[in-house]
């Protein structure tokens, strides 16, 4: 480019000058923006005046790797306007103005900005220089050009997919579950080359088979998720976060090719005109593109719609809103602790909610509205260990009976189990649908009722069709397949291994605990005997089978009667157990009193029992005033359960009577609420 208006030096000072390089993906060249900016100071070298000297110039640079120019908000270009707007250069050199700005508008306002601010502009490959009286014509020719390119680009790219569509080949990001397979190896100097396959990856395929399994059985999407974190499963590796939300397990279930049906194009991206940015938006139905993938199939065709089917009903709105009138649209959502959503209030049901990050405690919701009467705390660190504690003892509990439960599964294994009626059930429903179909199919034939009424019912009837089939079939080799029973040691072994995962990393114990519930764990208020304590006590029932290998969980589940049925063919060993645990630490005056009554039944006296317990008189008469009280009733239990609000409450369980306890040599205790 030859300059109609040359450079000029200004006076006691040097010349200013930035030079602006840019390239839009990571698929260019990373030399590129070298080659801008040498091909720039070339251009400069030659424009400066004879006799330049090279202290007379200071050359700043910008570099912008790998970003692209349609973006109108840059940590690059947002640079180049401050310095614009401080007066920082007195001239500006990029190797063209798609460097700059791929964006008319914004182009326009830059060049019009560094105009004002006496900044001289120089585009050499546009032939631009914003010192002649053309130079908006110029711009407007060349910002047009570089857009028509981008548009000629991107629908090259377009037809490059279509092709590679029509192929079986891979298209877009790899899929949680595959592996890419390449058609041209990698070679030492050249990468590998496509066009690419996918293909199942076998470990990832048994987690997401597990995936679908889980959410079929009724679990949430957030405890998979928090599952998925605790076995440490790999996200996709453009993922922002490491962790497993529900967004990503739902998103999981959705998709079609995990059942050998891919489909593409169902989202694509649009360009907001103003920003550059791109996002996201549904695209019309009859312009999204299907085929048929058998060698992708990891989950039937069953546990596909069932897995499906439970996320339809979690919906709170089951025709829901996309895009951008859909209410939760930018909602975060905060992870789960170990008792979210299964920490309920004994008396009213509500949720018990955790209050403080130091001293946190758990406290019934309805009794901050003032809706429940219960106002005992319950902490937190006492909380977790308690429950967790008392799940470790049940399972350890197993080790005892681990012989009847064996013996037990090897007696349903050789009668088959329930799944000689399931197949029975299974063929009475595919004759069911079969006969159904034919009807349907007639109908449409003979056109009698609404042909649109009529393709939608046969289209139901003959996914619920393929659904039981893919069941039969799944019970077909179920059936015909024997699994290998664990030995007595190798089930002690896999305890061990439980309770570590119980007491070890909180998320993973959140997830078994989970598994384990029958119902939330409830709080229940007890009153002490003397009328002086209200304490919560945790009561929850788990179900020790998923403790158990599958192995042996699977033919006990199936053994035990469904909801409703007759109780025919129980398990030997009762996997439900109900659980009470102490969520308050109980006083040395209480302990002492449980320890008295007994000695007391075996006959001795007052001062038999402080004589060998080591207890002082003081001591000794207030044990003695709850065990009056305690053989008055004839009970043994030292607390009694609330089922009403009591007329009078001297002290709640609160947070601060909780910890009195810990405090060295007592100290004055803060009277609670």
């Amino acid at each position: 480019m030859h300059l109609r208006q040359p450079l000029q030096l200004p006076k006691a000072r040097e010349l200013r000058v930035l030079i602006h390089a840019r390239f839009s993906t990571e698929e260019q060249r990373q030399s590129s923006i070298d080659d801008q900016i040498t091909a720039c100071r070339a251009f400069l070298d030659t424009s400066l005046p004879k006799g330049t000297k090279p202290s007379q110039v200071t050359v700043d640079v910008i570099k912008e790797p790998e970003i692209s120019g349609e973006i109108a908000d840059r940590p690059g270009i947002n640079q180049v306007w401050a310095g614009i707007e401080s007066k920082r250069w007195d001239l500006i050199i990029a190797e063209e103005s798609s460097r700059l700005y791929r964006h008319h508008t914004k182009a326009g306002e830059l060049f019009e900005s560094a105009l004002d601010a006496g900044v001289r502009v120089i585009c050499p490959s546009d032939y631009i220089d914003t010192a002649d009286d053309d130079w908006p014509d110029r711009l407007h020719m060349c910002q047009m050009q570089h857009a028509r390119s981008n548009f000629y680009t991107r629908k090259r790219i377009e037809r490059a997919h279509d092709g590679l569509w029509a192929r079986g080949a891979a298209v877009g990001n790899t899929v949680i579950g595959y592996k890419r397979r390449c058609t041209v190896p990698a070679t030492e100097t050249e990468p590998a080359k496509g066009p690419f396959y996918d293909e199942i990856d076998t470990e990832k395929a048994a987690v997401i088979r597990e995936v679908f399994e889980r959410i079929a059985g009724g679990e949430t999407a957030a405890e998979v998720g928090e599952w998925l974190d605790s076995i440490k499963f790999a996200k996709a590796k453009w993922s922002r976060q490491a962790k497993w939300t529900t967004y990503n397990v739902n998103s999981i279930i959705r998709r079609t090719i995990y059942r050998g049906f891919e489909t593409n194009r169902k989202k694509v991206s649009k360009r907001k005109l103003r920003t550059g940015k791109s996002e996201y938006v549904w695209n019309d139905e009859d312009k999204i593109q299907s085929r048929e993938s058998p060698h992708l199939r990891i989950v039937s065709d069953h546990l596909w719609y069932k897995a499906n089917e439970v996320v339809d009903k979690r919906r709170v709105f089951q025709k829901p809103v996309r895009g951008a009138g859909h209410p939760l649209r930018g909602t975060t959502r905060q992870r789960r602790g170990l008792l979210a959503g299964v920490f309920t209030c004994g008396v009213c049901g509500s949720p018990m909610h955790s209050h403080g990050k130091t001293d946190g405690v758990y406290r019934c919701s309805g009794a901050a509205k003032g809706t429940c009467w219960y106002r005992g705390y319950c902490m937190r660190e006492r909380v977790y260990p308690a429950v967790l504690e008392a799940v470790v003892d049940a399972v350890l509990s197993l080790d005892g009976v681990r012989d009847a439960e064996l013996t037990r599964v090897r007696e349903l294994h050789e009668k088959g189990g329930s799944l000689a009626v399931e197949l029975k059930k299974l063929d009475k429903e595919e004759k069911k649908l079969v006969a159904a179909i034919e009807r349907l199919s007639a109908a449409v034939e003979s056109g009698d009722g609404t042909l649109s009424s009529l393709t939608s019912r046969l289209t139901d009837r003959e996914r619920d069709l393929a659904i039981v089939r893919s069941r039969r079939r799944e019970a077909e080799e179920q059936a015909g397949r024997k699994e290998k029973l664990p030995s007595a040691a190798k089930l002690l072994q896999h305890l061990e291994a439980v309770k570590g995962q119980l007491l070890g990393d909180e998320a993973r114990a959140a997830v078994i605990l989970r598994q384990m519930l029958d119902g939330p764990i409830r709080v229940i208020p007890y009153m002490r005997i003397d009328g002086k304590r209200v304490v919560p006590r945790l009561e929850f029932t788990i179900n020790l089978a998923v403790a158990l290998p599958p192995g042996v969980a699977g033919p006990l589940r199936q053994a035990a009667p469904a909801e409703g049925d007759p109780p025919a063919g129980e398990p030997a060993v009762m996997l439900q157990r109900t659980l009470v645990v102490n969520a308050f630490d109980e006083p040395q005056l209480v302990k002492h009193a449980r320890v008295i009554v007994q000695q007391r039944l075996a006959g001795k006296t007052y001062k038999e029992i402080a004589k060998e317990l080591d207890l002082t008189e003081y001591h000794m008469e207030n044990c003695a005033r709850i065990v009056k009280l305690l053989e008055a009733a004839g009970l043994a239990e030292p607390y009694r359960r609330l089922t009403e609000k009591p007329d009078h409450v001297p002290q709640w369980c609160s947070k601060h009577w909780l910890k009195a306890g810990e405090r060295k040599g007592g100290g004055k205790r803060r009277r609670a609420s």
